[in-house]
């Protein structure tokens, strides 16, 4: 009788040996005469229909478990002493799987292809879960490896619960990083944006080695004509975590469909002050001190409420070829983004995403490089108490210091907890920072800052409010912030129909906020300097098509006394150094300080 083999233990795990003894499965397998791996197999989308929603107009959807990211299940492990037992367990439990589990579907692509940010990338997935596997290699780069060629990042995604261990928090391990190693483990979540995500995570570190800086940004391109009459190519990128509006702004397209809204609305003609709109981009950038350079030829874009005024999503999210999730039908059974018929947890579903090609927006050149440096800086913080709708930043300490804030609210795509509260998500790439920290993009980006403004060609930084709120009303609480207790402002809220809507206040609309930024690329914005940040801050005063009881309107000293308005900000900025210390630590003092008074 043949001694029985122990392939492997607890012990025998490590983040060197994990994948030792996942080769090792496949060569027993292979020895056996078993199918181990299907590599790049061209039935993969014929797998994937036998289970998706085919809507009648000829595109397709998938649901997943989960139908948001695992922010707090994901933990990032940088060194061997760091592996702790609870994280060998899960690794453990995804070789035994792997054993069991029949052939493991393998797809390559590249990120970035043939630019200097290149990224060859292997994805082994679950064989129960096709369609993971297709859309994630349907939104990147074609990639055929040679005999024996090894990929710069691997994924091993099993969808599967795995008897997942509890973190200290009580919330299941789901997710491991290892940014020095070159891999990641995904488990429990269907959810395709822990894929593309997973990837991504790894391409910011990538991009930081070869010189640039990773961001949770959009990229667009577009010629105005100037309040001078010149003409001016701007190169504007969009930071914001999900659902704050980034695909929404990012992705904007004015055409002759939604330029009558304008007319209508502000009496201005915008197709006679913008021209050779390009999108780029809508997600994750690499921000170099000549170029931006975007990793994907499609989009993973957030769909929920998007209607004909957003041309280009739209039309894309609306083609044949769009790949869909959580997405629902209408009357007709075509793919429907009105947000009124799936529910998530016995609430409305907020999270509805398709897998877009760029090229179906109308408004894809072919090129993931920008034509020249970045000239147009847009953060989204949304807010209730402080924020004006939109304000200039003239200081490169202080726009460094609102991008190490990372500052917005919940939302449902992010997670089930904390709908509608204030949060702080460093660089608004948490958790998909690793391998460096935080600080370290922050003092890039504000080095290439000054760079460019010695140079003689600054970057116009500009921080909008979309989804908050200007004036909301509000009370003060005792709360307790990394484990001390103090007195904060907590908007209030409200629920109507499944969504949580704070209460009071105003905010502008999609229409608005464009139009402010097509004024002020153009130069065509006046403004005064902050009552309390003084010229650091510039505040509108005049907005070509907004009239001025408008301005006041998205005016937060409308509502609130210079008194409170400075106790207000007193407590934002001593709560934002709270969490930069724990997300951000290592920034200079004068990009720490930059919003002290």
């Amino acid at each position: 009788m043949k001694e029985k083999v122990v392939l492997f233990t607890l012990d025998d795990i490590s983040i060197e040996s994990f994948r030792e003894i996942f080769r090792d499965i496949v060569r027993i397998k292979e020895k056996a005469g078993l199918k181990a791996i299907e590599r790049n197999p061209p039935d993969l989308l014929e797998r994937a229909k036998l289970y998706a929603v085919r809507y009648r107009n000829g595109s397709l959807g998938w649901t997943s478990n989960i139908w948001h990211r695992s922010e707090g299940g994901t933990v990032v492990i940088e060194r061997e002493e760091d592996l702790k037992p609870v994280h060998k367990v899960l690794m453990l439990r995804v070789l035994e799987h792997i054993l069991a589990q029949g052939p493991l579907i393998q797809v390559d692509a590249k990120i970035a292809a043939g630019t200097r940010a290149e990224m060859k990338c292997r994805l082994f997935c679950d064989p129960q879960f096709p369609d993971i596997a297709y859309r994630w290699q349907q939104l990147n780069f074609p990639y055929e490896p040679a005999e024996g060629e090894e990929p710069d990042v691997e994924i091993f995604h099993i969808p599967h619960y795995l008897d997942n261990p509890p973190l200290n928090g009580g919330e299941l391990l789901k997710v491991l990083r290892f940014p020095h190693h070159n891999y990641t483990i995904i488990t429990c979540s269907s959810y395709q944006g822990e894929t593309k995500k997973g990837f991504l995570s790894h391409w910011i570190f990538h991009v930081y080695k070869k010189g640039g800086t990773g961001e949770h940004a959009s990229l667009k391109e577009f010629t105005v004509v100037r309040a001078d009459g010149k003409e001016k190519r701007v190169r504007m990128c969009v930071w914001g975590l999900t659902g704050s509006g980034k695909s929404t702004h990012g992705l904007y397209i004015f055409n002759e469909q939604n330029a009558p809204l304008f007319k209508e609305q502000f009496g201005v003609d915008v197709l006679s002050l913008v021209k050779d709109q390009v999108i780029k981009n809508d997600d994750i950038v690499a921000i170099f001190e000549d170029c931006v350079i975007c990793p994907e030829r499609g989009s993973w874009t957030k769909t929920e409420d998007v209607d004909e005024r957003q041309v280009a999503i739209y039309r894309a999210a609306l083609s044949p070829r769009a790949l869909h999730e959580n997405t629902e039908f209408d009357e007709e059974g075509n793919p429907c983004f009105e947000g009124k018929l799936f529910q998530y947890h016995g609430k409305p579903n907020r999270n509805a995403r398709s897998n877009l090609m760029l090229e179906d927006t109308g408004y894809f050149d072919g090129s993931i490089v920008s034509s020249g440096p970045l000239n147009m800086a847009v953060f989204i913080s949304p807010g209730y108490l402080t924020d004006y709708a939109w304000v200039r930043i003239a200081d490169a300490a202080f726009a460094a210091k609102v991008l190490a804030d990372g500052r917005t609210v919940g939302h449902p795509a992010q997670g089930k907890e904390g709908v509608g509260a204030e949060k702080y998500a460093s660089r608004y790439c948490l958790p998909f920072t690793m391998g460096v920290g935080n600080a370290a993009h922050v003092i890039r980006f504000y080095e290439f800052l000054k760079k460019w403004e010695a140079s003689g060609n600054p970057v116009e930084v500009y921080l909008i409010n979309t989804t908050g709120r200007v004036g909301a009303e509000y009370e003060w609480v005792t709360a307790e912030i990394n484990g001390e207790k103090m007195e904060v402002p907590r908007p209030k809220f409200k629920e109507e129909n499944g969504r949580v809507k704070p209460v009071g206040g105003t905010g502008p609309s999609i229409e608005e906020t464009e139009l402010f930024l097509l004024q002020a690329a153009r130069g065509a914005v006046e403004y005064k300097p902050h009552p309390i940040w003084g010229e650091k801050v510039l505040v509108p005063v005049s907005v070509e098509g907004l009239p001025a009881e408008r301005l006041k309107e998205l005016d937060p000293f409308t509502y609130r006394t210079m008194e409170e308005m400075r106790s207000l900000l007193r407590v934002q900025i001593k709560i934002s150094k709270m969490h930069l210390d724990k997300q951000c630590p290592g920034l200079p003092p004068e990009i720490y300080n930059a919003m002290d008074f």
